[in-house]
């Protein structure tokens, strides 16, 4: 059951991977996302990949965790002995209310151990998803490896647990999926549905420009590390457009682009996506 659990989390993660490029206006990736979901679909029993497309269509996503006894998909507190069974892992498993593919989590749980993003209240806009000790105004490393890494280790460092390793691995796991490097100098390198507090984002710039696997091998500049809790797949989608939204003209960037300082940058992001991320 095991292994059924992991093919439908798989099957999960390429759908995301999926509409995160239809997002990112980016279609070169989609004929081969395409190819490989048919591929994982036909591995699985007719009927539960049916029920899959079916679930996918109408509430993504089509199979989420449980995480202390609760359905990360609804949001329901499950029975203790629906828990139980599902830790027994014999047979594949539904939420009562949702009727999602559940499986137990068993990934790690990252602590937000500094509280500082939440104590000016309300926050809106940008501010609800990252702080100014959270950009990088200059990358010093001239890959994405390196790349990912800077921002990972920035994340742990002010807001998570000591090890950054567990994020690095996990974004350059998605990368290989697809990259996540799209047009107008623009990445997204990511880590999704781990169990955390809340949807959070590091910015690093570079203005030499990194190959990241861009279209046409572009350079990419603007690096945006997005954590995203189990809850909040499908509110990143928003989030991403807005980010895009706010740097697709030329002006925009090249605004960003020219900040040499930590409190510059963040002032700068907040003015950008003022008009599109509420």
């Amino acid at each position: 059951m095991k292994e059924l659990h992991n093919r439908l989390i798989q099957l999960q993660e390429l759908y995301f991977a999926r509409d995160e490029q239809l997002v990112l206006g980016d279609g070169r990736n989609l004929s081969d996302l395409d190819k490989s979901i048919s591929a994982l679909l036909k591995k699985l029993h007719p009927d539960t990949a049916d029920f899959f497309q079916e679930l996918q269509e109408r509430t993504p996503p089509a199979i989420a965790p449980v995480v202390n006894e609760t359905c990360y998909g609804c949001g329901i507190d499950l029975p203790t002995s629906l828990c139980a069974e599902l830790q027994r892992g014999e047979e594949i498993l539904h939420c009562p209310n949702c009727a999602r593919y559940i499986y137990p989590y068993r990934g790690e749980r990252l602590d937000i151990h500094d509280d500082s993003l939440r104590k000016s209240l309300p926050r809106l806009g940008i501010e609800r998803f990252s702080s100014e000790r959270l950009m990088i105004p200059r990358l010093q490393s001239s890959d994405p490896e390196g790349v990912i890494g800077e921002l990972a280790r920035r994340m742990t460092d002010q807001l998570y647990f000591s090890d950054p390793q567990v994020l690095i691995d996990k974004a350059l796991a998605r990368e290989a999926i697809a990259s996540t490097a799209v047009e107008h100098s623009l990445a997204f390198p990511h880590v999704r549905g781990v169990d955390t507090g809340s949807l959070t984002f590091a910015l690093g710039l570079s203005k030499k420009g990194i190959k990241f696997g861009a279209p046409k091998n572009r350079l990419s500049r603007i690096f945006f590390f997005i954590v995203i809790p189990i809850a909040s797949s499908a509110f990143y989608l928003t989030l991403l457009a807005g980010l895009i939204e706010s740097l697709i003209k030329a002006d925009a960037r090249k605004k960003l682009l020219a900040c040499s300082e930590q409190e510059e940058v963040w002032k700068t992001l907040k003015k950008l996506t003022k008009s599109h991320i509420l």
